[in-house]
C-alpha cells in the first residue's frame, strides 16, 4: 500500500547531485509531492535536501539503496509520514 514517506539526504553542494536524487526517484516511478533543498550555511560545500514521497515501503528501501551509491551522498535518511518533512522544512526556513 501506498503511504507517505519523508527523505532527508545529506551530500555535497554539486551542481548536478539534485538532478541525479531526481532521476532515481523518475527511474522507480515515485511521486515527489515536496522538495526542499539548502546549503550548509557553515560550509557552501555541503547541501542537503528533504524529500516528501509517495510510495510502498518495499519502493522506499530500493530507492534508499540507490541514493546512498551515489557518490556525492554522504547519508540518506528515511521517516514515515510527513511529520518530519513538515519539522525540518520549518527548521531551514528559520535559518534563513
Amino acid at each position: 500500500m501506498k503511504q507517505e514517506f519523508t527523505i532527508e539526504i545529506a551530500a555535497d553542494n554539486n551542481f548536478s547531485i539534485l538532478n541525479r536524487i531526481v532521476n532515481v526517484l523518475n527511474r522507480r516511478r515515485v511521486r515527489i509531492k515536496k522538495l526542499l533543498a539548502h546549503e550548509n550555511e557553515g560550509d557552501f560545500k555541503r547541501g542537503g535536501a528533504v524529500l516528501l514521497l509517495h510510495t510502498t515501503a518495499d519502493m522506499i528501501e530500493k530507492v534508499k539503496h540507490q541514493l546512498e551509491k551515489l557518490i556525492e551522498v554522504d547519508e540518506v535518511k528515511v521517516f514515515v509520514g510527513n511529520a518530519q518533512y513538515l519539522e525540518l522544512s520549518e527548521r531551514m526556513v528559520d535559518v534563513d
